[in-house]
């Protein structure tokens, strides 16, 4: 409930339509509590005693109230349903922002399936329940205070057994709210694995299709959608158990009510007939058995609504945490903006590990110069490209520190850091549009003559525009692109991605094993132009090729998460015997 409440807060920009919409129901409401009272009137002063004008004129009464409680229903049910749409707006909003400031170190926590059911599942519960749940249970309350009221007025012995009644509906409801709003949590729990399994299986479609496994993964999800469905049948049977004890007490409170009225009815029929003027008469029974239904009523919609409240709570829990999840890396307060970087790096005794496991890096010191051409090999796992993630701070070392210009990368904004010093990731991700808007990603406003020479450096230019070697995509520039670079190639989603680091013209390039998916000679071409494009700026070669780092000014060999040689190649070739047990395994015929 606790979270629930926290939640509330993104209503705060919905202020005055939702108390335009509370003050609207609270006047509809309080025309339906005024209609028993006409009828009484119409049926002890009208019907009984014969006199016409008397019934018209509170009949016409009980149609004036109906329609304008239901005109001002109407109008308060369009303010909430405004309300309860900017609070999704918001809280939406307000998750994204919080999910593009997490690091690599909390999306290694969070699945992507579990962040799009929060992001649209979860914000639309907490959506629906404000324009029903909400609505439902304020109109419920003032229906039931009013009701209560209202038959109290009208026959207090009768009101005492409805009194019996109603704290047992109330006492049965919070039970079952209780009860039930754990089973809602493993709702949302069986959500997030049947769509972490669909999430994935979509996503790795081909692999899937690659290794004839769609069976396997066929499978795989029946085991997932069987559990979802298992434990929502399980939370409709238990709400289908519920239900009926909520009616059965409404039947048995207006049994009683009935049976003691028109028992009281008949004995004061039966007695003189100038009986109690203030006792029990036809018009207030009546008007006393509307009263009791509107206060049963909403007891029983409370637990229709149940459905709404259980899914609520268990949708805020889970956004809440989500709210509270601190990114691993944040900026710090008064950060530094250079306006450029020389590109001098250094390792200070750097150690690192992801998460509990073993230490990727151990001890790390290296000094990369400014406008140095660095290469790094090593073995898998050998910490390569942990350096590289350390550099744009994407990670924080446990010990050491990692410097740029002499300036820790903690005390850099992340604005500065990340657009002086370009970073190409193994993982080549590209977007929906088209290869310009791809290109142009990190340098928005660069012209068409840079996103051409970008585009030349990374030797893209062939399959855009077309060349000697080949002809151009449909399209040239404007080509689409589909989602995660559907449409091209390993080789040319590598190129793109190349040209993309490039186009966005940063003081220090890292290019983190990027050059898996292309032939020797074109690899020998970008670096090349790589090399050319940046001289005089810094730039880092990662790769398990020695073709790809061969020509650099320096070579780093890493082995188990420590710096085992630096030289060039000539210079390794002879002293490290990590790197020529590479270059003769990579060179053997």
């Amino acid at each position: 409930m606790v979270a629930l409440l926290k939640l509330l807060r993104f209503l705060k920009k919905s202020l005055r339509p939702l108390s335009l919409s509370l003050l609207l129901l609270l006047i509809s409401t309080g025309l339906g509590l005024v209609q028993p009272r006409l009828i009484e009137r119409a049926v002890d002063g009208g019907v009984r005693a014969g006199v016409l004008p008397v019934v018209i004129q509170n009949a016409a009464g009980i149609l004036a109230a109906a329609l304008l409680a239901a005109a001002f229903n109407l109008a308060s049910g369009y303010a909430l349903i405004r309300s309860s749409q900017r609070m999704g707006y918001e809280m939406r909003g307000a998750l994204y922002r919080k999910v593009m400031g997490f690091s690599f170190a909390n999306f290694d926590r969070w699945r992507t399936g579990e962040l799009m059911v929060r992001l649209n599942s979860d914000v639309d519960t907490m959506r629906s329940f404000v324009r029903m749940g909400m609505f439902t249970i304020v109109q419920s309350l003032v229906l039931v205070v009013g009701a209560v009221a209202g038959m109290f007025l009208t026959d207090p012995p009768l009101a005492r057994i409805m009194a019996v009644f109603l704290p047992l509906v109330l006492a049965l409801f919070f039970a079952v709210a209780v009860y039930i709003r754990p089973l809602f949590m493993k709702v949302r729990t069986a959500l997030d694995e049947l769509n972490n399994t669909l999430q994935e299986n979509l996503a790795g479609a081909k692999l899937v299709r690659a290794f004839a496994r769609q069976g396997r993964e066929v499978a795989k999800f029946a085991v997932r959608n069987r559990a979802f469905y298992n434990v929502g049948r399980d939370v409709g049977y238990k709400l289908a158990m519920l239900f009926p004890l909520f009616f059965l007490l409404a039947q048995l409170a207006t049994l009683l009510v009935v049976w003691a009225g028109g028992t009281s009815l008949l004995r004061a029929a039966a007695g003189a007939a100038g009986g109690d003027p203030g006792g029990l008469t036809l018009g207030k029974l009546i008007a006393f058995n509307n009263y009791a239904t509107m206060a049963m009523f909403p007891l029983l919609m409370l637990g229709m609504v149940l459905n709404f409240v259980s899914m609520a709570m268990a949708a805020a829990v889970r956004l809440d945490a989500l709210f509270r999840e601190a990114p691993e890396v944040a900026e710090k307060t008064g950060a530094l903006r250079p306006a450029s970087l020389k590109g001098k790096i250094e390792f200070r005794d750097v150690s690192f590990r992801y998460g509990k496991g073993e230490k990727a890096l151990d001890g790390v010191n290296l000094t990369v110069a400014p406008g140095e051409r660095l290469g790094i090999i090593g073995a898998t796992g050998s910490g390569k490209s942990s350096l590289a993630h350390l550099i744009p701070r994407f990670y924080d070392p446990e010990a050491g520190a990692v410097l740029l210009d002499g300036i820790d990368v903690r005390d850099l904004a992340f604005d500065t850091l990340r657009t002086r010093v370009a970073t190409v990731l193994q993982e080549t991700v590209l977007f929906s549009g088209t290869l310009r808007e791809n290109i142009a990603f990190g340098a928005p406003g660069a012209g068409m003559g840079e996103l051409r020479r970008a585009a030349e450096v990374a030797c893209a230019l062939e399959f855009i525009e077309g060349g000697e070697c080949g002809g151009a995509k449909p399209g040239g520039w404007d080509a689409p692109v589909g989602p995660r670079g559907a449409g091209l190639s390993g080789g040319q989603r590598q190129r793109v991605a190349i040209a993309r680091a490039v186009a966005a013209r940063p003081d220090v390039i890292i290019l983190d094993d990027v050059t898996s998916s292309l032939d020797a000679d074109t690899e020998r071409k970008i670096i090349q132009s790589l090399y050319g494009e940046f001289r005089g700026r810094t730039t880092v070669i990662i790769s398990q090729k020695v073709n790809a780092i061969r020509d650099a000014d320096r070579i780093v060999v890493m082995d188990g998460g420590r710096v085992a040689a630096a030289g060039t190649h000539e210079e390794l070739l002879r002293s490290c015997g990590i790197y020529r047990t590479i270059h003769e395994t990579q060179t053997a015929v």
